[in-house]
């Protein structure tokens, strides 16, 4: 192989990638901006560095009467999803949020700050119940649901109002920290205020009591029992949220899949964990580097 081929055969690929989302453009008739997550790849969650990266597409997209963002993650800190939602809405009059595989927890949380999702039969978003992490007895970090350390302390009441003994209810409840439990307690707090706000604002300003049940219903991890629990189409629109369905056979899912998939190959072949672009640049992020390509000048249509 000639010295630089490979460089060649990525740039081809970054240029046919961001044609397609050209091409989506065209249907849509509005300016779409990509973030997606490398699955395969760490550290891949929503973090404090996404708003720089995510401000250096905005350099490229400008202001725009209707902005599709494209997200694919599994999540991250919510406060840092709250200030790319802002970021976003910032820049659009107009913000739908589309959604090809999957957009979990704090990514699902940054969704419903649109004004409409767009799904395919495939998308999916999640609860948005909060995360603690903590030490595991191996001394590995690990992420508890914040609602299940609030039910620990209430099955411990539970077995001493059944007469369990009380050396084991005092040997249970040693192991529960108070700090722990009121940070679960409050980050459960948050995530429904989050959820309200937003719907409240956009997405559901019109019914603010379906903007109400909807954010207790994302955040209920009794009702999900999972985490990593799929919503798809129905059941979003079951919850009161605004979604269109993509059609499978339609041209626009069609392409955006493809440049989903493009995205995911190459991600993995050049060990990208994320990737930020647009129709005229891409930013590939991997841990110490960042590289920013452009198929086009800034501001060229």
């Amino acid at each position: 192989m000639q010295k630089g081929t490979m460089a060649q055969l990525i740039t081809e690929a970054d240029v046919t990638r961001r044609k397609l989302l050209e091409k989506a453009e065209k249907i849509t008739k509005t300016r779409i901006l990509a973030y997606l997550a490398n699955p395969n790849a760490s550290p891949n969650f929503i973090d404090h560095n996404d708003p720089i990266f995510l401000n250096d597409m905005f350099e490229c997209v400008g202001d725009t009467e209707v902005l599709d963002i494209i997200i694919d993650s599994p999540g991250g800190e919510a406060n840092v999803a709250e200030k790319l939602a802002i970021m976003c809405r910032e820049h659009c009059k107009t913000m739908r949020a589309i959604i090809l595989n999957s957009a979990k927890s704090a990514a699902t949380m940054w969704a419903i700050a649109s004004d409409n999702i767009l799904m395919g039969y495939l998308s999916e978003i999640g609860p948005i119940d909060p995360q603690i992490r903590m030490v595991d007895p191996r001394g590995q970090f690990t992420f508890v649901p914040a609602q299940s350390l609030i039910d620990g302390v209430l099955q411990v009441h539970q077995m001493l109002q059944q007469g369990i003994d009380q050396r084991i209810a005092i040997a249970l409840v040693q192991k529960l920290d108070p700090a722990i439990i009121d940070v679960a307690s409050k980050a459960i707090s948050f995530s429904k205020v989050f959820a309200e706000t937003w719907l409240s604002q956009h997405m559901l300003k019109d019914d603010l009591q379906k903007a109400k049940s909807a954010a207790e219903a994302l955040s209920d991890n009794r009702r999900w029992l999972s985490h990593g629990k799929r919503i798809g189409i129905k059941e979003a629109q079951d919850l009161g949220l605004k979604v269109e369905p993509i059609p499978r056979k339609s041209k626009l899912w069609k392409v955006l899949w493809e440049y989903y998939g493009r995205s995911q190959m190459n991600m993995n072949a050049t060990g990208t964990i994320k990737l930020f672009e647009c129709k005229t640049a891409g930013l590939n992020f991997t841990v110490g580097r960042r590289d920013i390509t452009q198929s086009k000048r800034p501001g060229e249509s």
